[in-house]
């Protein structure tokens, strides 16, 4: 029998017994169903994070915030600590090789007046490679540069949310704003930042649209007097991916010396943080995974029931087909054909369910799905896999079969 004759005839197998079929292909097109509904928000969650990541300046950063200490008496060594300083940024700059860029912030809440307007407001201390770390960039104006560092000069630069809060309908370019009570030259308006994990959210960076952004020396000369000239965090941006691990020990090992042995601080790995988001995530995944799965096993088992119902029912055409010539293969193939015909069409019927169960879910949660092509490919040829598995024990007991029994058989 060829693949041809073999594939009519399971064709007609199946309009002759479309109830059975529609047994046969339901666990099937269930289980295709939920494999590509699953397939589908799991790669929509990790493109979103990998595009989060990407609008704070991408995966290859690193994190260094202040920790405060657990005990309750502290030591010497841990009194004599400040936390994070300039001067550690400026050492990591220094003694970490794989970092390019070693940005220190830190962030005070003061008075900003303009006309009428006077409140309280959140002030950021940057340095100029803020713009390259969190990939924010004026849209007019300028943004601050070594000269307004070295000097602690009195300009600011403002985010969008906080530019129309301040100034209304005005221009703020070249505008004074008063923080605290120091005068400040508004010299750049930053791009405005927007980006939203699903329809329900919010701007999830609309904080960076309400900065207002001084440079970090001006804090301290204009502001704090802090002679230690603490920071709140340090960003490290390091030159690829593959290096971030190494960067982060290096980070570490360079602070815990300079802290006196005392870790008052946490290194971040910014690819780490993406793996640990997605661990969390696949609980979720892993438990529709495995609905998907236990479907295609159902619904094979329902397939190889009704095959050996089929081959109880065919035993003598079988005989007959064999003492005419059939070999033991060209039975076999038959039936697998079958049972591969069978579980293609379920395939085929689960991945449109599978997409309507994504839209299901994004509509219910508000999470978006992405359907591939490459989805489409695996869950289909796991229908196909399925129906190769169970369809090949009916398959050989067929092939076995003496024709003289069969015939005899009633």
């Amino acid at each position: 029998m060829t693949l041809r004759e073999a594939i009519i005839d399971g064709f007609a197998e199946v309009r002759a017994h479309k109830a059975r079929t529609v047994l046969q292909t339901l666990g099937v097109m269930l289980g295709v169903g939920s494999l590509v509904a699953v397939q589908g928000l799991a790669d929509a969650g990790r493109r979103q994070a990998l595009k989060f990541f990407d609008e704070l300046g991408g995966l290859t950063k690193i994190l260094v915030v202040n920790k405060p200490l657990k005990e309750t008496v502290l030591t010497a060594r841990q009194l004599a600590t400040s936390g994070l300083t300039w001067d550690d940024a400026q050492a990591l700059k220094r003694d970490v090789p794989w970092a390019i860029r070693v940005d220190p912030l830190a962030a005070l809440e003061l008075n900003v007046r303009y006309g009428d307007y006077l409140r309280l407001n959140r002030i950021t201390g940057a340095t100029p490679d803020y713009p390259q770390v969190y990939k924010f960039f004026p849209a007019r104006g300028r943004f601050l540069i070594d000269d307004d560092l070295r000097s602690g000069a009195r300009v600011c630069v403002l985010g969008d949310t906080a530019a129309r809060t301040y100034f209304g309908n005005e221009d703020p370019l070249g505008k004074t704003l008063y923080i605290g009570d120091v005068g400040f030259s508004v010299v750049g308006i930053m791009k405005r930042k927007e980006f939203y994990f699903n329809e329900a959210s919010d701007n999830v960076l609309e904080w960076m649209n309400r900065m207002t952004i001084v440079p970090l020396t001006a804090t301290y000369s204009r502001f704090t007097g802090d002679p230690e000239k603490r920071v709140d965090y340090i960003n490290l941006m390091v030159d690829k991916v593959e290096n971030n691990r190494k960067a982060a020990e290096a980070a570490r090992a360079v602070l815990y010396r300079r802290h006196g042995g005392v870790e008052d601080f946490e290194v971040y790995n910014r690819e780490e943080r993406l793996k640990q988001q997605q661990s969390q995530n696949l609980v979720f995944h892993v438990t529709f995974l495995v609905t998907g799965i236990i479907s295609l096993l159902v619904g094979g088992i329902v397939i190889m029931n009704i095959m050996l119902a089929s081959y109880r029912e065919r035993i003598r055409e079988i005989g007959v087909r064999k003492a005419i010539g059939a070999r033991g293969m060209d039975v076999a193939w038959q039936f697998l054909v079958e049972s591969i015909l069978v579980t293609s069409l379920g395939g085929a019927a689960g991945l449109p369910l599978g997409i309507l169960f994504a839209r299901g879910i994004t509509a219910l949660l508000k999470q978006p799905a992405i359907i591939t092509p490459q989805m489409a490919l695996v869950s289909v040829a796991a229908s196909v896999a399925t129906g190769l598995f169970f369809g090949l024990y009916p398959a050989v007991k067929a092939a076995r079969l003496n024709p003289v029994d069969a015939l005899r058989y009633e």
